[in-house]
């Protein structure tokens, strides 16, 4: 256990919400088991500002502000010892290209991308805050690979981004917003979107893919499961390697 200590790769969580960032942990733990052995997972550590800073930001635009305090969470991680920094909040990837660090993230949607390549999908749907479906978190990276994006009406993304911000980032999951987003979801794969989305982290908890008539794309989940692949040993290896299957979005950036 000595030399496997000294060995085990090390992943930062910038959190955002509880909730998301809770979902990103326990994915990490338990799907490392497969890979790494009973029980056995990456050292993770976590670092989080109070929400209310975030959102204060978020309603002012302020995406430098925003970047400030990743940057903050990011130089808590380094000094930790993390090798890989992740973010399991989708709207806060606005802010990514602002954000300095020592080592290297791993963002949210070259997780998405890569699933989405995998399944060979041309079209997808798209759900999440204002800030994710009104800005180009994902929209820069998936249009360049020729992907195509469903989004619902305008109305129903603001009424989406409402629940999100006043009901799911809480921990509270009702049935009629379970119901209404499933609406939406039949609403895309009407209009010809193969898989969706789900590019809020708590979205997951609220919905279950066995009720959705196409695949989810969870974006919490792949980003923790891509975030093993970059770091966890190939067999025999006894050093954690970055690897090359992320290049676009794993990156370091400069200080």
């Amino acid at each position: 256990m000595e030399g496997l200590a000294r060995t085990i790769p090390h992943i930062g969580i910038v959190a955002g919400t509880a909730e998301g960032a809770a979902l990103c942990y326990r994915t990490l733990c338990s799907e490392a088991e497969e890979i790494m052995g009973r029980h056995v997972h990456p050292e993770i550590t976590m670092h989080t500002l109070p929400l209310a800073l975030y959102l204060d930001l978020i309603e002012r635009d302020d995406w430098a502000g925003v970047a400030a305090l990743m940057s903050q969470s990011a130089a808590t991680l380094v000094q930790a010892g993390a090798d890989l920094i992740i973010c399991p909040n989708n709207t806060l990837h606005r802010a990514f290209d602002l954000v300095v660090s020592a080592v290297p993230w791993l963002h949210i949607v070259a997780a998405v991308e890569a699933e989405i390549t995998g399944r060979n999908l041309q079209r997808v749907g798209l759900l999440g805050t204002l800030a994710v479906t009104e800005g180009q978190v994902y929209q820069s990276v998936l249009e360049r690979r020729g992907i195509d994006i469903v989004l619902p009406s305008l109305h129903d993304r603001i009424q989406l981004s409402r629940i999100i911000r006043t009901e799911l980032i809480r921990g509270d999951y009702r049935a009629r917003s379970r119901a209404y987003v499933q609406d939406l979801i039949a609403g895309l794969a009407a209009k010809g979107a193969e898989a969706v989305i789900l590019g809020c982290t708590e979205l997951p908890l609220l919905l279950s893919d066995k009720e959705s008539i196409i695949p989810f794309l969870d974006s919490t989940r792949l980003l923790a499961r891509a975030a093993l692949q970059c770091v966890v040993p190939a067999r025999g290896n006894q050093r954690w390697q970055t690897r090359t299957g992320y290049p676009s979005l794993l990156k370091a950036i400069s200080q």
